[in-house]
């Protein structure tokens, strides 16, 4: 196995555009060889497993730095308990349910007290 690493940046989360784009990067162990996996009978190629599970292991390593980033910054996924999370779900329900969305607002507003 060797060691490899990646980076990105997360420019929005949960819905909203951050304020200041946040850069995170890590590390995982990629597999070099086929022998390294130990596969099972009726797979693909060497080369595509090894592939497959080298991206499968990136992405989660990559969606933990992510959290980890977002976390550190105290950057928290809003809940129902979120007036702002309340509004726009009202808004969205009554919009898919034919309102027009500033009748949606409207509604949305008497009823929580909060508007955008």
């Amino acid at each position: 196995m060797k060691n490899e690493t990646y980076k990105g940046t997360i420019e929005s989360a949960y819905g909203n555009i951050l304020a200041t784009a946040l850069k995170f990067e890590g590390q995982f162990e990629a597999y070099e060889t086929i022998d390294e996996l130990k596969t099972a009978n009726d797979m693909p190629s060497n080369d595509e497993i090894v592939k497959f599970v080298n991206d499968k292991r990136k992405a989660n390593a990559r969606q933990k730095s992510m959290q980890a980033a977002l976390d550190a910054a105290g950057i928290a996924k809003p809940t129902l308990e979120n007036p702002e999370v309340q509004f726009k779900s009202m808004v969205k329900i009554l919009v898919a349910n034919g309102k027009s969305e500033t009748e949606a607002k409207a509604i949305a507003s008497a009823a929580l007290g909060y508007s955008e």
